[in-house]
């Protein structure tokens, strides 16, 4: 899968197999701002382009998210769930973790410190 580069941000995604299934990483990096927001929205349903709907977000290296980025996590956990898959995020940094915790996900979707516990708890 290539990965999706912004203005300020970069998503890089890897697929990797966890207990027989296919799994995507997508790693955010950088920031989601009012001058990237727009075509980030446009452009975020290319992470589904292999209709794989079982996903890790790697939230560790995501400096910044503004209302619009939170919508647009928004947007990918509910394609996730309209199309019966599994979502986690696996690790978040200080104030993501603040940020994430205020928003009302939906209870299936799991919060872990690092991907790699994602990856475990899968």
């Amino acid at each position: 899968m290539a990965d999706l580069q912004f203005p300020s941000l970069d998503l890089k995604t890897e697929f990797i197999e966890i207990k027989g299934e296919r799994v995507l990483v997508v790693s955010f990096v950088g920031q989601i701002t009012n001058t990237n927001a727009y075509e980030i929205n446009r452009n975020i349903s290319m992470i589904f382009r292999d209709s794989v709907y079982n996903i890790i977000l790697e939230l560790t290296k995501l400096d910044y998210i503004n209302s619009i980025g939170v919508a647009t996590l928004i947007g990918i956990i509910k394609t996730v769930e309209s199309n019966h898959g599994k979502i986690m995020i696996g690790g978040l940094n200080h104030f993501l973790e603040n940020v994430i915790r205020l928003m009302d996900l939906p209870r299936q979707v799991q919060i872990f410190n690092t991907k790699q516990e994602a990856i475990t708890n899968w």
